[in-house]
């Protein structure tokens, strides 16, 4: 992860796939915006106040997702991931963690900004 952004609204790109909502100039670098709802076939909704772009750096350059919001960034053990019952490591939902007494969700979502970077 680089950094968390306030959202923005991007700049569409014609012909890109369904999960590109668009591109942004972040200090004169280009940001291809993911839909982390679109990703996950989650319905879409009206973006508010706190949803937040995360920006990560892949070896095809970097990529942002949209996320309702963002709460806190924390470190923890991979070993400390308790995996769902139907795990595949495919998923963008990889498990669930214990952190100082909250259940948070571990997403994944570098393998589809590698594709979507190594694209635009």
């Amino acid at each position: 992860m680089k950094e968390v952004l306030h959202f923005q609204e991007p700049s569409s790109v014609p012909g890109a796939t369904f999960e590109v909502q668009g591109i942004l100039n972040v200090r004169g670098e280009v940001l291809t915006v993911i839909s982390a709802r679109r990703l996950m076939n989650l319905p879409e909704y009206d973006l508010i106040e706190a949803s937040k772009i995360i920006s990560i750096e892949t070896c095809n350059g970097v990529c942002g997702i949209v996320v309702d919001s963002v709460e806190a960034i924390v470190n923890f053990e991979p070993s400390n991931i308790e995996l769902p019952p139907n795990y595949d490591v495919d998923n963008i939902i990889q498990g669930t963690i214990n952190h100082g007494g909250q259940l948070l969700i571990v997403a994944n979502f570098l393998p589809h900004c590698e594709q979507v970077a190594g694209q635009m």
